[in-house]
């Protein structure tokens, strides 16, 4: 009875750091997989392999397709990784804060 006790707090535990949010801020339009996103300020939650972005002012959410990586130590806060392509801003990765989570688009 105990050990499915144990079990059944340690999948709700992980199900619910995967449902954590971290905030980013876009300044300028940008690419993030097949999204393509405004400036501003958006919550970013993983699910799996998918990324959601909650737009902080209208509450809107768009979700895209990632692949991920563990790093060797957990990054101190969340930051986003991107180059210009063809004009436009394309999100290459976001580095998950106060996790070891490497957030990769394609």
């Amino acid at each position: 009875m105990k050990i499915k006790f144990a079990i059944a707090f340690a999948v709700l535990g992980m199900s619910l750091a995967s449902a954590k949010s971290f905030q980013i801020t876009l300044s300028s339009p940008s690419q993030a997989g097949a999204l393509d996103l405004q400036p501003g300020q958006y919550n970013v939650s993983l699910d799996g392999s998918n990324m959601k972005f909650t737009d902080v002012n209208s509450g809107k959410s768009v979700e895209t397709g990632v692949t991920t990586q563990s790093a060797e130590k957990k990054f101190q806060s969340t930051a986003v990784d991107s180059q210009q392509v063809n004009g436009k801003n394309k999100i290459q990765e976001i580095d998950l804060g106060g996790t070891v989570t490497k957030v990769i688009f394609q």
